[in-house]
Parts: structure tokens; sequence; C-alpha cells
């Protein structure tokens, strides 16, 4: 499955991922352990962790495009 496309805007010390007009999710720079990246849905789940802001985005817009077609 390709990675749709998103867009991430920054917002109050974290990222916003976007699927067209709708909210994915958020993306993080994780205080404790730099370098890692996490990442929440819309929800408020903390869905894991990932070593780029990109690679989490992009996992994010998947998850929420699944979601939206009952792919899990």
């Amino acid at each position: 499955m390709e990675t749709p496309d998103h867009t991430i805007h920054a917002e109050e010390g974290r990222y916003v991922v976007r699927v067209g007009k709708d909210e994915a999710g958020y993306v993080w720079e994780d205080a404790e352990h730099p370098g890692l990246w996490i990442l929440e849905d819309v929800e408020g789940k903390i869905t894991g962790r990932s070593e780029s802001r990109e690679k989490a985005a992009a996992f994010l817009a998947a998850w929420f495009v699944a979601e939206a077609t009952d792919w899990i």
C-alpha cells in the first residue's frame, strides 16, 4: 500500500498530520529519548514511536486511511 498524500503542520510544540482536510494524528519529539518521535492518533492513543518525523507522519496517514476504510 502506498502512503496517502498528507501534510505536516507545526502547532504548539507538535506537528499535526493531515490527510486532505482531516486530521490524522499528531507527532512530537520524545523529550526523554531525543531522536525518537511519538505518534498519537486523533483519539489520543499513542500508537508508537519512530526514528523520523516524516516516517511517523506517513504511518499516521496510512493508519487514518486504513481506519476510514475499515481495512484494519
